[in-house]
């Protein structure tokens, strides 16, 4: 956990270096496009690895990854349907509490129904080439 903190500290000290120079960045809409293609395909990765590592690195992909182990359910059905009710729930906090629903863009929806099978994609093509053991109880 200490190492997922770091890592979470980290990364979050990234995004506020690279908030200075991102916004140099050509705003048109292919190049939007392709921003939202590479950003959605490193988080997908990034959330299979963690997954595979068994480090609650992003808190809320933690909660979908537990509770498929407990159910038994596959990680991609368990994750699209949190994320689709994050997504539900954030829209009507926001109606109703703006007055209109703001922040919730193409990508967003787009992301909440794909996610979760990507993320599944990848971690399956990840168990095709590496083995995750841990430290610990691996002797």
């Amino acid at each position: 956990y200490l190492c997922s903190f770091l890592v979470g500290f980290a990364f979050s000290e990234l995004l506020d270096v690279n908030e200075a120079w991102i916004n140099i960045l050509p705003k048109t809409i292919p190049l939007r496009v392709l921003y939202f293609v590479i950003s959605y395909l490193l988080i997908c990765i990034g959330i299979a690895l963690s997954n595979r590592c068994g480090l609650p690195i992003i808190p809320t992909d933690l909660f979908p990854r537990e509770l498929s182990e407990i159910i038994k359910v596959k990680y991609s059905k368990v994750k699209v349907s949190f994320d689709v009710i994050c997504l539900t729930i954030t829209a009507c906090m926001t109606g109703l509490i703006l007055g209109h629903i703001n922040g919730l863009g193409i990508g967003t929806v787009l992301a909440a129904f794909t996610m979760g099978k990507v993320i599944g994609l990848i971690g399956d093509e990840m168990d095709k080439h590496f083995r995750f053991v841990n430290f610990t109880q691996h002797r």
